[in-house]
């Protein structure tokens, strides 16, 4: 993180972005395209990630090998779980629903795709900053979040999509129904050891939505300390997306 690959990346997602955009608001293509474009992008990053991140692991006794997928490497994430919304918004033939999942993706694809981008946890949990270039996951990790950040950008701009109070709502509805939702998976993605039906230590823990621990950046030793943190990055959520709603929120409900 923070290191000079990482910086060559933002440079290039920098320009890729302006290509995109500039190529998206020329020719106003039908959002239904764009989505259908997305799934495909959607697919091919996440069958790169699986493929690449897979490792063959010995059982105990070591009598077999058994492929297998790291629990951080689920599709748990704000970016990750995308790949459901795009989908939903490109296949479902309810209109409302449509509304209510780009309204969604609008704000979080663009804030979270950002915010991955400038602090790329992969260079902390999955690979290093010198196979930024070398290891699929790089190329897979940066090109996906510029694809959410064009789409989320593509949503508003296009002016196919109608955005005002009620989306703002659902998307608040949402996303903190989901947020929540990360305690208990990070919970079951864990591995707890109990000694005489007490628990005494976790290992190998989860940290989607990054409400699990924060060992790269910070180590609570009081639950209150993390239960400042969980309000803290609420209130950011919140705010962050109501910045990004504020230009619709005039309008009257849609």
């Amino acid at each position: 993180m923070f290191s000079l690959n990482h910086f060559i990346w933002i440079g290039i997602c920098c320009v890729l972005l302006v290509v995109i955009l500039t190529y998206l608001l020329r020719k106003k293509p039908p959002i239904k395209n764009v989505l259908t474009v997305c799934c495909v992008v959607c697919v091919l990053s996440e069958v790169t990630k699986v493929l690449s991140m897979m490792k063959l692991v010995p059982s105990s006794d070591g009598s077999m090998m058994t492929p297998y997928l790291e629990l951080n490497q689920l599709p748990f994430n704000l970016c990750s779980i995308q790949i459901v919304f795009i989908f939903i918004a490109r296949l479902t033939s309810n209109e409302k629903m449509r509304k209510t999942v780009l309204g969604f993706m609008y704000p979080t694809c663009l804030a979270g795709a950002v915010g991955a981008i400038a602090l790329p946890t992969i260079f902390t949990f999955s690979i290093t900053s010198d196979q930024a270039f070398t290891h699929p996951l790089g190329y897979q990790f940066f090109l996906y979040h510029v694809m959410l950040i064009a789409i989320g950008v593509y949503i508003p701009l296009s002016k196919q999509v109608e955005l005002g109070r009620r989306q703002y709502a659902t998307t608040m509805g949402i996303f903190f129904a989901i947020g929540f939702s990360s305690i208990y998976i990070n919970s079951l993605c864990a591995s707890p050891t109990y000694v005489d039906g007490e628990l005494v230590s976790v290992d190998f823990a989860t940290n989607y939505f990054v409400t699990g621990s924060q060992d790269w950046m910070m180590t609570f030793t009081d639950i209150n300390q993390w239960r400042l943190y969980f309000l803290a990055i609420v209130i950011a959520a919140a705010a962050v997306i109501t910045i990004l709603y504020i230009p619709y929120l005039r309008k009257p409900k849609v």
